[in-house]
């Protein structure tokens, strides 16, 4: 029940009901006090039936944002895509409510401009927010997501940098980014895996470095080449915490500017790995490779690995 108390020309609102513990709430009149007691009143209540309907779906994607979303790893990219539909999605209804024909319409529209990969992505997001919904809020029986088709997968990339790219855009780089470039051509290093890479850990001694905060989650051990070890050491005295002082935000613009100076076209720094893949596949074997890159699927080495048919061709 709710009792309101009168302090200092204001109003306090207490709501108790069993299980939930008081909630309380100050006004500046008793009509407003009112009115928010009784909205309480009806969520504790139906709650307390298992009675979800007063729980819109802003308000749970509102809650899943801020408190589960931002602890993860691509909390930035997850939030961008929540705030998206809170603002273009019909978000103030139910979530019991959101059913197959609700996501379908959803998906249907935002194919209509956008990359089914993307539409893809906004649907495994929602998945697992009704997952939450489900499993840790206990509003749902279900997740709807599961009903629904996600969009096909779009075709990966398969750009590898030439010999004669790299030769006509190495004069375009500044001095930091050329080292960083070269450096990822040597290791398949994502650039936010060379942009974060500190002293103490790289092994020159033993030829490698490590990898604590990777894409997947797990550590990763990464062998050095002759060239990789020659790159560290010419660095090792310009700064005794991190290999480089680039942040990773400015790589990709600043490698495009540079890009598009050299009248190159159609490749961007994170070919840089499909490049370094289809290079050390032919030094390596293919679980040698795995390892290096960081892949638990083998299948992955068929997405990065991308020779011409011309090469496979003069190889025979």
């Amino acid at each position: 029940m709710a009792t309101f108390q009168k302090r200092n020309g204001r109003v306090t609102a207490t709501v108790r009901i069993k299980p939930h513990p008081p909630k309380t709430k100050t006004f500046d009149t008793l009509r407003d006090a009112k009115a928010w007691a009784q909205a309480i009143e009806v969520q504790f209540k139906n709650e307390k039936a298992q009675n979800f309907e007063h729980i819109l779906l802003k308000d749970a994607l509102v809650e899943y944002r801020d408190t589960s979303s931002v602890l993860k790893k691509g909390a930035k990219q997850e939030v961008t895509r929540i705030n998206y539909m809170l603002k273009y999605m019909d978000c103030n209804r139910s979530i019991l409510s959101v059913d197959k024909q609700f996501l379908v319409a959803w998906r249907e529209w935002r194919l209509e401009n956008t990359k089914g990969s993307t539409v893809r992505r906004e649907l495994l997001m929602l998945a697992g927010f009704f997952t939450w919904c489900v499993e840790t809020k206990l509003w749902l029986a279900k997740n709807p997501v599961k009903e629904v088709k996600l969009p096909s997968v779009s075709p990966h990339r398969e750009r590898v940098i030439s010999e004669d790219e790299i030769e006509i855009l190495l004069p375009f780089l500044n001095d930091e980014l050329k080292d960083i470039f070269l450096f990822a051509l040597e290791t398949g290093m994502r650039q936010s895996e060379i942009c974060n890479l500190t002293w103490n850990r790289v092994f020159l001694d033993k030829k490698y470095l490590l990898l604590e905060v990777t894409k997947n989650g797990r550590k990763r051990e990464v062998p050095l080449s002759k060239i990789a070890l020659d790159l560290l050491k010419a660095r090792k005295s310009k700064n005794k915490i991190k290999v480089f002082s680039y942040l990773p935000k400015y790589v990709s613009a600043d490698f495009m500017k540079s890009r598009v100076e050299a009248g190159l076209l159609d490749f961007t720094f994170h070919d840089a790995r499909h490049t370094a893949a289809t290079r050390i596949a032919l030094k390596i074997q293919v679980l040698d490779l795995c390892k290096m890159f960081g892949w638990t699927d083998p299948k992955r080495a068929m997405i990065y690995y991308n020779p011409t048919a011309s090469e496979i061709a003069e190889r025979l």
